[in-house]
């Protein structure tokens, strides 16, 4: 056994110190090393050509006329697509033969999907958002309570800007299994606002007020009607529901507007906005009888 040992190693090492091994192992470390170098430069100086073809393509009249929501999506399986074809491309100039690329690449092809399985619910997502138009970019939104305006769909998300200016990505996959409130869907939209009055104030005084406010504002449809109505009675006050429809351009102008002008036009008329109020009732109490007792 340690004869067999030994002249498997004697073996090992003659091979390794032969002079014609590493004369053929030098040069093939040189030949890789080359055709590495040149698949190396071919991918970058490729991918800086495809960069400078696709934002030319991006303004072309073509391009901007599809859909501005298709386009960041579109843009995404392009830039993706650009990059395997470039991969592909520097493993044969490495020297891959085409039967070993396609084995390799099946491989890395199955790793990749598992490992990204939940990916291609998202890009699935991503289909079913376009094709039913569930909302467009610039679209105001809510989604898994997230509120504001749609900022991009993309292959595997769709992002989100809201109000308060922070930037909020969501999967693909997750909008289509949520439930989705596009604001911008329809033409006209509804605003309710609520005003609290003291329970002493005229009630019929303050519908006619209102129903003046409404009147003076140019943005507010006549049809479907406006509605004023008593909402709730609270403790210190009574709530009473403003119902407009405006449209949709012009619904947070005329909502802000309104706001603004509800006081004042409240105050010209003594009709107070009460604020919360809570009534505290002391008895007194003869402690000290009490005691005797």
């Amino acid at each position: 056994m340690e004869e067999h040992y030994k002249g498997f190693l004697a073996q090992v090492m003659y091979t390794f110190t032969n002079e014609e091994f590493l004369v053929n192992l030098t040069n093939s470390l040189i030949i890789f090393l080359f055709r590495f170098a040149i698949a190396l430069l071919f991918f970058i100086i490729g991918r800086k050509i495809f960069k400078s073809f696709l934002s030319k393509y991006y303004q072309t009249h073509a391009f901007k006329a599809i859909d501005s929501s298709f386009r960041t999506f579109l843009s995404s399986i392009i830039d993706t697509g650009s990059i395997v074809i470039l991969l592909i491309i520097s493993l044969l100039i490495m020297g891959f033969q085409h039967t070993s690329l396609i084995a390799f690449l099946g491989s890395i092809g199955i790793g990749v999907g598992l490992a990204l399985k939940d990916n291609l619910s998202n890009f699935v997502g991503g289909l079913i958002i376009l094709i039913f138009k569930t909302y467009s970019v610039d679209d105001e939104v809510e989604v898994i309570g997230n509120y504001g305006l749609i900022s991009s769909i993309d292959v595997f998300s769709t992002t989100i800007t809201t109000f308060s200016g922070d930037i909020v990505t969501i999967p693909n996959g997750n909008v289509i299994n949520n439930q989705v409130i596009n604001y911008s869907k329809t033409p006209n939209r509804r605003m309710k606002i609520v005003i609290s009055v003291a329970y002493e104030t005229n009630i019929d005084q303050v519908f006619q007020v209102l129903n003046d406010l409404i009147k003076n504002n140019k943005n507010i449809l006549k049809n479907p009607a406006p509605f004023i109505n008593i909402e709730k009675y609270n403790n210190s006050s009574i709530d009473i529901a403003l119902k407009v429809w405006t449209k949709n351009e012009v619904y947070w102008d005329t909502y802000f507007d309104i706001l603004k002008n509800i006081k004042p036009s409240l105050d010209s008329v003594n009709i107070v906005i009460p604020f919360p109020q809570m009534d505290i009732h002391i008895k007194h109490q003869n402690l000290y009888n009490n005691k005797s007792n």
